[in-house]
């Protein structure tokens, strides 16, 4: 018995299967700690290679993922395989031949993906449960693997859904509130507001639970949560803050939007996600007072945006991280 071989074997194994239930079945754990960071390292390689090629970065998350997947698979197949390598008769082919290290990754695959009895049999009892153990782990991991896929597809399309409610409207936060204000008040925004607010949270969910949604990357801006959530934000603290308080929608219902908005941005962690060093620039006070808006003067503007920088450098670093520009310099 090769003991090295073994212990890497059940190690490498052990590890594989870990990070794969970690990450697919933990919903407050986020990614498994190698995975989060593979997954970060790909993205940041392929955003430095196709920075500004929206196309070709629209591209990385089916690559994150497709990785992540196969990784967890390849190995497991390959600890497996060291472990019916640490024993030279674990195996034997019906003409009595032992196989080398490749006859045995051949067999360890045919056990785990069922594609067909092969060419060689275990060697007593413990070989015999040893392959079942194999059989259930590979089919057990493709089976979650593809159930993952599923479900990270599923919230892109929610993700791109909640996006588009928003930049169907405007992709700049002081046309955002131009175009909710009605001369007299901000008509239906509350009813506009809640809705967002329920999706939001489902997303919150979905990146806590499934950090490489923060990989896949929209082609077109208005697809992109990278610039519609620094919309949505900035256009809750012109009329929560700056707008005469009269003529505000219901404080709970922003209080709960800005709240979803806080939540999201705590499953930044996870993706490996900082805030930028800059402060983005402000909302167009000037456009705003024009359109008729019962704002606030322009240094009290300027001060009440002051209290949110620490969170708009963090919605700048979301931004950045999807290699999009601020909303207002697009």
């Amino acid at each position: 018995m090769n003991w090295i071989l073994l212990l890497a074997g059940i190690i490498l194994t052990s590890w594989a299967i870990l990070e794969g239930l970690w990450t697919t079945l933990w919903i407050d754990g986020n990614s498994a700690p190698v995975t989060g960071r593979i997954t970060s390292g790909i993205w940041q390689a392929w955003k430095h290679l196709f920075r500004h090629r929206h196309k070709a970065l629209s591209l990385a998350g089916p690559l994150v993922l497709i990785v992540t997947v196969v990784s967890w698979i390849l190995f497991i197949w390959l600890g497996w395989t060291l472990i019916f390598a640490a024993e030279q008769g674990s195996l034997m082919s019906s003409k009595g031949e032992i196989p080398d290290f490749w006859g045995r990754a051949w067999y360890v695959a045919y056990c785990m993906f069922t594609i067909g009895n092969g060419d060689y049999l275990p060697q007593g009892s413990g070989w015999q449960l040893v392959s079942s153990f194999v059989g259930f782990s590979g089919m057990g991991m493709v089976t979650l693997s593809i159930t993952y896929i599923f479900q990270i597809v599923s919230a892109v399309v929610t993700k791109r859904s909640f996006s588009s409610q928003i930049t169907s409207i405007a992709t700049e936060a002081d046309a955002y509130v131009k175009q909710q204000w009605t001369g007299t008040d901000f008509g239906a925004i509350e009813l506009q507001l809640n809705a967002l607010s329920g999706q939001l949270d489902t997303l919150n969910e979905q990146h806590l639970a499934y950090p490489i949604l923060h990989y896949y990357h929209a082609q077109h801006s208005e697809k992109s949560i990278a610039i519609a959530l620094p919309v949505l934000d900035d256009a809750l603290i012109i009329i929560g803050d700056c707008v005469a308080e009269e003529y505000r929608p219901a404080r709970t219902l922003l209080m709960g939007c800005r709240s979803s908005i806080g939540s999201y941005l705590k499953t930044l962690r996870a993706a490996h996600i900082h805030a930028a060093r800059e402060v983005p620039p402000l909302p167009n006070w000037h456009a705003l007072r024009e359109a008729g808006l019962p704002l606030c003067s322009r240094e009290e503007f300027e001060g009440r945006f002051r209290k949110w920088e620490d969170r708009r450098k963090l919605m700048l670093g979301v931004t950045q991280n999807a290699a999009w520009r601020w909303p207002s310099t697009l």
